[in-house]
């Protein structure tokens, strides 16, 4: 039997691209403002958000596994910022998403945020979860038991 990796079948980044270009037409066509936009602090945001990401791929990369979640690990990261969260790189997709809604200053952007979060939650680190259970069993469930799933 082969390892197909964890099952995952739309790329995270494409559902938080998703989430966010559905949120920026709204905003566009209807908007709601919640607040001021901060288009400063939010392109911070983003840029950290980056940062983030870049680190935790590279991590991943240097332990000898294909970021992309529809391939087979080959070991169980648990360096970098994995020490402090088990999906940082979906940590840093939220992140870059909560900084457009900062930008925008809009209801829409906030509410693109969530379904992020939930879509990532149930449709990606669900099946990575139980795929990396079952492909480093005890090795995992104790990291599991040590480091948060987001923060």
């Amino acid at each position: 039997m082969s390892d197909h990796g964890p099952g995952v079948r739309i790329p995270p980044p494409a559902l938080v691209a998703g989430a966010l270009i559905a949120a920026w037409g709204l905003h566009r066509v209807v908007p709601v403002p919640l607040g001021p936009p901060l288009p400063e602090l939010g392109l911070l945001v983003v840029f950290a958000a980056l940062a983030l990401i870049g680190m935790a791929v590279l991590v991943m990369m240097k332990a000898g596994n294909d970021p992309r979640p529809d391939k087979p690990d080959t070991a169980l990261v648990e360096a970098g910022p994995y020490r402090f969260s088990r999906n940082p790189i979906y940590l840093g997709f939220l992140v870059a998403a909560v900084g457009f809604a900062l930008r925008w200053g809009d209801l829409w952007g906030w509410l693109a945020v969530i379904a992020s979060h939930l879509m990532l939650d149930r449709l990606v680190v669900a099946k990575e979860e139980a795929y990396l259970a079952t492909r480093f069993g005890p090795a995992y469930e104790g990291y599991r038991r040590r480091v948060r799933r987001w923060l």
